[in-house]
Parts: structure tokens; C-alpha cells; sequence
């Protein structure tokens, strides 16, 4: 064989061994691509996501002049404890941030949870842990969402004071009971009062 029929036949032996394996790292990168395509098994179990469904829609508040009273009772409760240098301004804080609400919305994203009262809220995972946010005033805060005895438990948790929701669901699905305490180190006396909402 001539020494150019030679080149030729080893070039394009060479061409089809590198054809070759194109080929094979093309299949096995496809292959890598899909498998990272998969959807990731959920960290939150079957159970709390189906608890947390059931609470998901929109709520009106249905409490009234009752409980809109308890709140004012709840806030002077507390402020009454404060020193009467500081119970004027106290008060004044309760109130701005615990308003009399018009509804709640609970909606189910993948695997957080998200409550907002009055377009106002939180988005945080279903596992429990704390989510670093920002409150409406500008505070850092916690957020985290467990289930306790069948009750949604909000815990919103910065320096400034907590605020926790215990949130029951009725059986027939339709009226939620939240139980509101607000504390901090600041308050001699915590904050505690109940809302009462029905769904749209």
C-alpha cells in the first residue's frame, strides 16, 4: 500500500473512532441532562402537604364588633402594664400593628406556604425551618410554619417581639379560629386575642 492510500485509510479510520465517540459523550450528557431534568423528590412528607391543602383558599373576617373589642382589650391589657412614661407609645405601637383584618388568603406553593391578612404576609417551607425575611415595618424576622395537633402555627420571631398564630381549621373545612399572641421583652403582659374567619 502507498504511503497516501496509507494516510487516508488511518484518517478516516480516526474520523470514525472520534465520530464514535461524540456520539457516546453526546448520549451520556443527554443522559446527565435529564437525569438533573427530574424533579426532586419533596423534603416535606405527603402528610403536611395535604394538611396544608386543606387550609389553602381565602377567608373573610366574621368576628365583628367582638372580637374588633377584644383586640382594644388585649392592646390596653398590655399597655397598662407598661410604665406611664412608655404606655402612650405602646399603645399606639399595638394598635398600628394589630389592626382589625377584612380576610386572609392561605395559599400552597410547591413546598412553602404562604399567609397574607389583608395582603400583607409571609412566604416560608413546610419543614419547619426558619426563613429570614423582612416584616412590613422594615424588621428582620423568623418565619416558620409547623402543624401541631391538626392547628396551621405561624411563628413570626425577630428582636423586636413575636407574634404567633395558632390557626384551626373546622371540620366541615369552612371557618378558620386564629389565636393570636404577640410578646416580647418589652411587654410585661403579652398580647392575646381571637379571630374568627370564614372562607369565600
Amino acid at each position: 500500500m502507498s504511503f497516501p492510500k496509507m494516510m487516508c485509510s488511518v484518517s478516516l479510520g480516526t474520523l470514525m473512532v472520534l465520530g464514535a465517540a461524540f456520539f457516546v459523550m453526546t448520549d451520556v450528557s443527554a443522559s446527565g441532562l435529564h437525569d438533573v431534568d427530574l424533579p426532586l423528590e419533596s423534603s416535606v412528607p405527603s402528610d403536611t402537604l395535604s394538611q396544608a391543602e386543606r387550609f389553602a383558599g381565602e377567608y373573610r373576617f366574621v368576628g365583628g364588633q367582638r372580637e374588633a373589642d377584644g383586640i382594644d382589650a388585649a392592646i390596653e391589657a398590655s399597655a397598662d402594664a407598661l410604665s406611664p412614661m412608655l404606655r402612650g407609645l405602646g399603645r399606639k405601637k399595638l394598635k398600628a400593628t394589630n389592626p382589625v383584618p377584612k380576610g386572609m388568603r392561605i395559599a400552597v406553593k410547591g413546598d412553602a406556604l404562604e399567609l397574607t391578612i389583608d395582603g400583607k404576609g409571609f412566604k416560608a417551607g413546610l419543614d419547619g425551618k426558619p426563613d429570614s425575611q423582612k416584616s412590613s415595618e422594615g424588621d428582620a424576622v423568623k418565619v416558620s410554619f409547623k402543624f401541631r395537633d391538626g392547628k396551621l402555627v405561624q411563628f413570626i420571631d425577630g428582636a423586636k417581639g413575636d407574634r404567633h398564630n395558632y390557626i384551626r381549621l373546622s371540620e366541615d373545612g369552612n371557618r378558620l379560629t386564629m389565636k393570636v399572641k404577640v410578646s416580647s421583652s418589652h411587654l410585661p403582659v403579652p398580647v392575646e386575642y381571637k379571630l374568627t374567619f370564614k372562607r369565600k
